[in-house]
């Protein structure tokens, strides 16, 4: 049973910088045409909505006219957002296409007065771009890897709220030791662990226990920025994981996970991939209670086998690094 966060000491994680990046918010059913939504992530809000030919938009959520909250009472009206207090009318650009009462709009209204969000759907996930400074985005998204074999199925869509700061999620891949300690895997890891610009390359190859017994499996980690990851797993059988992490707060983060499977398998093979991925659910619950109470420890006291957690925490500060750093470096 996952459980929440039980100590009552302070665990140091709001003194953490929420971090820029392309972040998930939401999956694409999730928001149908017509409807307005209210998000609450990265400390703040802001207000989403898909128009009439399907694009979704977003903005920061109070009208500049007299101060309503757009995502209260505020509807879609073909393509853009209407006040429900005035009933003025915005574009995704921010831009105000319609005053019912004047048609004395000032270019400038017209062209931008409420600050808005770059929004984009990739593998059926709307993610959103996030940077205190408004600073346009500076990388694509991931998208999951092509399916050998036709297809990928879509599997299991799971999502938890975990009480921590999201830059602890991703460093958990980080930690080998803790995947026998905490997940019984039989044997310990090699890895290869690489970084280049804005992406980071993780290889694990590892004694794995599967559904038909102990055997060397293989897991291929992509991650892309602070909020997103692909994980390959290629033992037993093949499984994509497309993770998902979002800040809510500095000490709160919502996890999202897409779980994908090749297509055309055997009733035999189908239920050792659904073993598979259910053990994958349960080391994410075992993790889970840790997390949510666990201190921020800045200065870990680590020795050798722990892991790349150093060299991933250098790559991650780039993050917190509000004034446009390169995307040059590299780690090996």
């Amino acid at each position: 049973m996952v459980t929440g966060t039980l100590t009552s000491l302070d665990r140091g994680y709001a003194n953490l910088p929420i971090p820029y990046g392309w972040f998930a918010v939401a999956l694409a059913a999730d928001i149908p045409n017509g409807q307005v939504k209210t998000m609450r992530y990265f400390g703040t809000e802001f207000v989403m909505w898909r128009g009439g030919d399907g694009a979704l938009r977003a903005v920061d959520p109070f009208c500049p006219h007299m101060g309503a909250h757009l995502g209260i009472g505020g509807q879609v009206a073909g393509n853009d957002l209407r006040c429900p207090y005035h009933h003025w009318r915005f574009n995704g650009d921010g831009g105000v296409t319609k005053i019912p009462y004047t048609d004395a709009i000032s270019p400038s209204m017209k062209n931008s007065c409420l600050p808005t969000w770059p929004v984009e759907e990739v593998d059926g996930v709307i993610f959103v771009w996030y940077h205190p400074h408004k600073v346009a985005p500076k990388w694509e998204i991931a998208r999951i890897p092509a399916c050998p074999e036709g297809e990928w199925q879509l599997a299991g869509v799971y999502d938890w709220v975990v009480n921590i700061h999201c830059r602890e999620i991703p460093e958990n891949g980080q930690d080998y030791q803790h995947f026998g300690a905490v997940h019984g895997v039989p044997g310990p890891p090699e890895a290869e662990f690489k970084i280049i610009g804005w992406t980071r390359r993780n290889t694990v190859v590892a004694e794995m226990n599967t559904p038909r017994g102990p055997m060397e499996g293989m897991i291929d980690v992509t991650a892309t920025g602070p909020g997103q990851s692909i994980t390959e797993f290629k033992d037993v059988t093949h499984v994509v994981m497309n993770q998902q992490v979002t800040p809510i707060t500095a000490e709160q983060t919502h996890v999202r996970w897409q779980l994908y499977h090749i297509p055309g398998l055997s009733d035999g093979k189908l239920r050792v991939t659904q073993a598979r991925m259910r053990d994958l659910v349960n080391q994410i619950h075992q993790d889970i209670p840790i997390w949510n109470n666990k201190k921020c420890e800045e200065r870990p006291l680590l020795v050798k086998g722990d892991g790349p957690i150093l060299a991933y925490r250098k790559q991650y500060d780039r993050f917190f690094d509000f004034d446009e750093p390169a995307p040059d470096i590299k780690v090996a």
